[in-house]
Formats: C-alpha cells, structure tokens, sequence
C-alpha cells in the first residue's frame, strides 16, 4: 500500500498538464475558427486525445492519492467528483472530435463550456484541500473595490 500512496503524491505534479492542455485545445480550437489560423485545426485530435490521457492519469494518481487519508469531507469529495467528471467530459470531447464531427461542431461549445466550469471548480476546491479553505479569500485578498473592505474581514 506504501508503493500506492507514493504513486499517488504524483497527483499534484501531474494535475497541471490536463488543466494546460484543455485550455490550449479550446483556445486553439477557436482561433482555429478564423481564416488565418484555420491551418492550427489539425492539431486538435492529438491535444484532445493528450488532454483525456492526462485527465485519467491525474484521476488514477488523485485516487491513490486519496486513500492516503486526510481528504475527507465536502471539499475532498467534491474535487473527487469533479475531477472525475472533467476526465469523463474531456474523454467525451475526444471520443467525439475524432470519431463524429458533426455530433462534436454542434456540442463544441456547450462542452467547452462545461470543461472550463469543471477545471476551475475542480481546481477551487483542490486548492482548498492544499492551501485551506480562506486560500483564495484570505488575509492577502485585497479590499472590495466596492466597499473598502477586506474580503477576508467580509465572513
């Protein structure tokens, strides 16, 4: 079991390259939209394909990483849930980009929104788990442009 949790540190190395790679796939898919970067489409089955295989690798590790202990509650298991599901969606994007276009050009926007959704819900809460639950709106958040007050004092 040493050899699992020890497998399973990597996930906080290995979570980075899905999360680039989604956000370079959709990117690059809509520049790709225009005339001048048209040539740029090509790329986008192997980013998709490299997005999915890292996805389920971080997963695979993240679980190892899990049964560790001590990711317990609301934030663990919703960022176990939510990393799953971007694995799921983005092997979805995949499966469609190379195997049905037309069914992938008519839901490229709905899963590209999804996917954005799921990385940074994904990630708010990963960060909670590492960092604290007040990571994001902590003592070095700055004052409310609204009300002068600090967002950490605003509980």
């Amino acid at each position: 079991m040493e050899f699992v949790y020890f497998l399973g540190r990597f996930h906080v190395l290995v979570l980075h390259l899905p999360i680039g790679i989604i956000l370079l796939a959709i990117a690059l898919e809509w520049a790709a939209r225009s005339e001048k970067y048209a040539r740029l489409d090509a790329a986008a089955p192997l980013l998709w394909a490299t997005a999915a295989i890292t996805a389920v690798v971080t997963v695979v590790f993240g679980y190892m990483h899990f049964a560790e202990g001590g990711y317990e509650g609301t934030a663990g298991n919703l960022h176990r849930i939510l990393g799953t599901a971007l694995a799921v969606v983005t092997t979805i994007a995949w499966i469609l980009r190379t195997r049905s276009q037309a069914l992938y050009e008519k839901s490229r926007l709905a899963l590209a929104a999804v996917l954005l959704i799921l990385v940074f819900t994904t990630g708010h809460y990963g960060g909670s788990l590492t960092h604290g639950s007040s990571y994001l709106f902590g003592a070095l958040a700055p004052d409310s442009p609204v009300t002068g007050v600090s967002v950490a004092s605003a509980d």
